[in-house]
């Protein structure tokens, strides 16, 4: 203990100091520490020297703040909490037996008050009372801060504030009060008409008052417009947003989207049509030549008795029917359209004539919907149709597109195609490079440049009354004026109309086909007509994509290879010495660069490491930017165009070693091995080998990386997870994190492993979905949340999780990478816990693209041998004979034998229309390139949760940590948890109110944490308080509301 002494003269007002040893000295208080004449005595002079162990004392210092000077000039401040602080030496053991002890402080405070009386209590007391009721209470020179909820509001009230002030100016005395609340009111009415984008005019309103409204409604739209686009920055940016803040920012931006689409739909009407007679012709002309030389007959109207009509109706319903997964409730619209659907099925014949009456007599239409999918770096327009015009569009899209695919009206350059999913295509791209005639050459100076650009604002710019005419070049005219006039129809948001006459809605069910024919003719311009016919092959005999009839075909012309992704172009060409000569002379006579400005803001690939980026070589950079001038010159403007911003010409030759493109979000970089220095071809993950199909050598390697528009995708896509999980079940934050996962890695499979920042993201990504479960429930410590809480599967109440985040993969040096080769150094680690368990990683069950491609060449020859030798034998095939090939291939070899699979022949163009569901559905759609019913299941993790059970240490171990041991079951095996437990299920669907359905959501998460409770509320995770339930025998480490009410409810009823 130690002994504190006191002196100085303030001393002898403090009687009670003297009375007792050394406690509640209070000398600063005003009302004493005076000497008799009233003169404020010197300080205090306060010591303690140490005396060794005994009993403890505390001191505090009463005054007007309790606040006390030390002779140093530190401030100090009473310890409020003094119960803690005298009792600490106590609260060390366990309570012992005996008398107790250390009650005595607080008590002998109260006393010391009695002893100095009762007066400097009062006076105290009656002092701060009138101080309190003369002067108000001395707030502390604060004002209210504007917090989230008054931000909006807050502005308001001073623009009314400053309204009011300004009409007080003008009015004269009398008019004032009754006038100013009308003002105000037109003042609201005509903000909203700024909203709404209509004119406000109120006939008989003085000019100075309307001139004084419309000058605040001017300051207001400014504000309101402003902070729209700081929040949208800061949402694409990814900063912590408010939902209720992102949720108000889409419906802002939609506004100011709309503004200005009105604003283009008007200008088209008073300036338009923009493309010139001319260019119209000349597109017109191409077209007819084209389709001519291909001797395509047109499309007619679907007869009556069409022989294929069920089975297209059957095709279109399901579509708007997958729409609707099953489980979740519908709006009006939805229920109504499903009634619809099913009506159809039941009666097709009666659908059917309905649909063709519509198609041959329907002109106008009801109006549309729109609404912003925020997908937080852009927002998608999504377009609501009524749904008896639905079921019409879906006809004529599944009809037109069967069609259009019997008189192979699409060339094989146009993609996504129906044989390839996506990553198929990029491979099929990199091997068709590298089977051109001598592509790597670069001895006489021969050059290859690669193209990749979008065609700009290509859906916005398509007029009308063109598309009309060449629709007719190919349907019949029946068809295209009903799908010219179906994208003339008035588009709405809330209080927002315009009707929409200058480029297409996306949303339409027939959307994707117009967009790919109106492709095909700025192709055809891009093209020319010779060297379009030479890649498409012969009308009778179309060539395979990226092959020619021979060599010669092949190297007549510079453009090698083309392909056209929806509005993305992929265009290689290769030039000899003087052809690149020749266009760089032609292009530098038009743009004139003596200062060799050409090479700033040249894009380059910035993700690969320097030395593989493009070498800005002089040479090659005037090659690449005179290639992209000459292409875009070939494209009017009016229809669409290419932007340098957008795109990115990359060129191989003597100086470049590397050709680099980026493709469907694959990053590719192709170097071929009579470029590489021999190390560099170590074969590795993430890496193709591209051999040469005349020689069978491998000839060059396809590095991979996600693109950064993949990363970025992925990334906004968890973010919304986590924004729309305030009120979820803690399964279904983890089904999306699931879900989202596993179309990120079944879709990119090894280039994840090569892309560093994928790999962190990854991590971050789990750890923020597990640090949402347990915000949830109220507690972040990580020794409560084992890993096996969220990883155990479901069917042993556990979450499920797929893991990307315990990374383990192998990386080369880093510093001498490029130099040598060391082989591997060092691991790439993700998340750890505590007990070392290595969860399996998502990647290591995904077989790798490549091994995918060459097995599936494999099966599907090998299949079509054993179905020629089955013909032979005149029997047919069995599942024996195509046990082993049965889950493999692209498309899988058991989808030939699925039940619906006659029906499914006649679904032409369903990939591309896949991709455009997102025009029509407010919904994600993770395999957006892939359907199972056509591609087969390209992934199979069944493996995976045996081995996760298996990590955690078999069925016993993950039991170990629950409730098991107390349900008192003899084994597991029998045990598993039902998916739908009776009750919520049977509730959901009940009329309940908002507050009683998020209600709902709280039982499965109660159920998850009484579960892992003997886990989540282990003795030795907390320090701290140990807590008894009431009327139970457990207790609680630390607060966990949810698992506290669930153990108070199984003790109720006094059990």
């Amino acid at each position: 203990a130690d002994t504190t002494s006191l002196s100085g003269p303030a001393l002898p007002a403090v009687s009670e100091a003297r009375a007792c040893a050394s406690c509640d000295v209070r000398p600063l208080c005003e009302s004493w520490a005076r000497d008799a004449s009233g003169r404020a005595l010197g300080l205090l002079d306060f010591r303690v020297r140490p005396v060794g162990e005994g009993e403890y004392v505390a001191v505090t210092v009463d005054g007007p703040n309790e606040r006390f000077v030390l002779a140093d000039g530190i401030v100090g401040h009473n310890c409020k909490d003094l119960k803690h602080l005298i009792y600490y030496r106590f609260n060390t053991g366990p309570v012992g037996k005996g008398p107790g002890v250390g009650f005595w402080a607080p008590g002998w405070r109260v006393w010391l008050f009695f002893m100095r009386g009762v007066t400097p209590l009062l006076e105290r007391w009656l002092g701060n009372l009138l101080a309190r009721q003369f002067e108000g209470r001395s707030n502390k020179g604060k004002s209210d801060t504007v917090t989230k909820q008054r931000v909006e509001s807050n502005y308001d009230l001073e623009l009314r504030e400053a309204v009011m002030l300004d009409i007080m100016d003008m009015m004269p005395e009398g008019l004032k009060a009754s006038k100013a609340r009308v003002i105000l009111q037109h003042l609201s009415e005509a903000f909203r008409c700024f909203k709404a984008n209509i004119p406000w005019k109120v006939p008989g309103l003085p000019a100075p008052i309307e001139n004084m409204i419309l000058r605040y409604v001017k300051a207001k739209a400014d504000w309101w417009t402003n902070v729209a686009h700081y929040n949208r920055e800061r949402i694409r940016r990814g900063a912590t947003v408010d939902k209720t803040v992102s949720k108000k920012n889409l419906g802002r931006i939609t506004r100011l989207w709309l503004k200005a689409e009105q604003e283009r739909q008007h200008s088209y009407l008073k300036d338009g049509p923009y493309v010139t007679p001319e260019e119209a012709v000349a597109v017109y002309t191409t077209t007819v030549h084209w389709l001519e030389s291909r001797k395509f007959v047109p499309i007619p109207f679907p007869p009556l008795n069409y022989k294929h009509d069920t089975k297209l109706l059957i095709l279109a319903l399901e579509r708007l029917r997958e729409a609707h997964s099953v489980n979740q409730r519908l709006n009006q619209q939805q229920r109504e359209e499903l009634a619809l659907v099913e009506q159809a099925y039941d009666n097709p014949h009666e659908a059917l004539s309905r649909v063709k009456r519509h198609l041959l007599t329907q002109r106008a239409f009801k109006e549309v919907g729109i609404q912003f999918m925020d997908l937080y770096s852009h927002l998608i327009p999504v377009y609501a149709i009524e749904p008896l015009e639905k079921i019409t569009d879906a006809y004529l899209d599944q009809y037109l597109w069967y069609e259009a695919d019997k008189r192979s009206l699409f060339p094989n350059w146009i993609k996504p195609s129906d044989t390839e999913p996506a990553p198929l295509l990029v491979y099929k791209w990199c091997q068709g490079i590298n089977n051109l005639q001598d592509v790597w050459e670069t001895a006489d100076g021969e050059c290859v440049v690669m193209v990749e650009t979008r065609l700009d604002k290509m859906f916005e710019k398509i007029d009308l009354t063109l598309l009309n005419r060449l629709l007719r070049l190919i349907v019949d005219h029946n068809l295209a004026d009903y799908m010219t006039s179906k994208n003339n129809v008035v588009i709405n948001y809330k209080d927002m109309n315009h009707t929409n006459s200058y480029g297409i809605i996306r949303g339409l069910q027939f959307s994707p086909f117009i967009v790919q024919y109106y492709g095909l003719v700025v192709d055809l311009l891009l093209l020319g007509l010779t060297r379009a016919s030479e890649l498409a092959g012969a009308p009778n005999a179309p060539a395979e994509f990226l092959t020619f009839k021979d060599v010669d075909t092949e190297t007549r012309h510079p453009i090698r290879l083309y392909s056209r992704y929806v509005d993305r172009i992929h265009m290689l060409l290769r030039f000899d010495a003087e052809d690149a000569r020749d266009l760089i002379q032609r292009f530098l006579t038009e743009n004139p660069d003596p200062n060799n400005e050409n090479i700033v803001g040249y894009n380059n690939k910035k993700c690969w490491p320097r030395d593989c980026r493009m070498r800005l070589m002089k040479h090659d950079v005037n090659l690449g930017r005179a290639v992209f001038w000459d292409l875009k010159n070939r494209l009017p403007r009016s229809m669409t165009t290419l932007r340098w911003e957008e795109s990115f010409v990359s060129v191989y030759s003597k100086d470049n070693p590397n050709l680099l493109f980026s493709m469907c979000d694959f990053d590719v970089r192709i170097l071929p091995k009579i470029r590489a220095i021999e190390e560099q071809l170590s074969q590795n993950e993430g890496v193709w080998a591209l051999q040469n199909e005349v020689t069978k050598e491998r000839t060059a390697m396809a590095f991979l990386r996600v693109s950064s528009d993949g990363l970025a995708r992925f990334e906004n896509r968890i973010r919304q997870i986590l924004m729309a999980s305030g009120a979820t079940t803690f399964t279904k934050i983890v089904n999306k994190w699931n879900t989202a996962l596993i179309g990120l890695m079944t879709y990119y499979r090894e280039a994840v492993v090569h892309t560093k920042e994928l790999l962190d993201l990854l991590v971050k990504c789990e750890t923020k979905i597990q640090t949402r479960i347990k915000i949830g429930l109220n507690s972040k410590m990580p020794s409560r949340f084992p890993p096996v809480v969220f990883y155990c599967p479901k069917e042993l109440g556990g979450l499920g999780m797929l893991s990307m985040g315990h990374i383990l993969i192998p990386e080369s040096d880093l510093r001498y990478s490029k130099q040598t080769d060391t082989g591997i150094s060092h691991f790439r680690s993700g998340m750890s816990h505590d007990e070392n368990q290595s969860i399996p990683n998502l990647y290591r069950y995904i077989q790798p693209w490549e091994s995918e491609f060459i097995d599936s060449q494999r099966v599907w020859a090998e299949y079509a041998v054993k179905r020629q030798e089955a013909q032979q034998q005149n029997r047919r095939l069995t599942l024996e004979d195509l046990e082993d090939s049965w889950d493999r291939g692209i498309p899988r070899i058991n989808t030939l034998f699925q039940k619906d699979r006659h029906t499914l022949a006649y679904d032409k163009g369903w990939r591309v229309r896949t991709e455009f569901k997102n025009f029509q559905l407010m919904k994600v759609n993770p395999f957006w390139w892939t359907h199972q019913r056509h591609d087969g299941k390209l992934w199979n993790l069944s493996n995976y949760r045996t081995d996760v059970i298996q990590a955690l240490g078999g069925v016993e171990g993950i039991l170990e940590h629950t409730l098991f041991k107390g349900t008192y079951f003899p084994t597991w095996e029998g045990l598993f948890w039902e998916k739908a437990s009776g009750f919520e299920e049977s509730m959901k669907y009940k009329k309940l109110t908002n507050a009683q359905r998020s209600g709902l959501t709280q039982i499965p998460n109660r159920r998850f944490a009484l579960w892992w409770s003997p886990t989540i509320n282990r003795a030795n995770v907390y320090v701290g308080f140990q807590v008894q339930l009431d009327l139970t025998g457990i207790f609680m480490h630390g607060k966990i509301p949810t698992l506290k009410i669930s153990l108070i409810q199984i003790f109720r009823a006094h059990l």
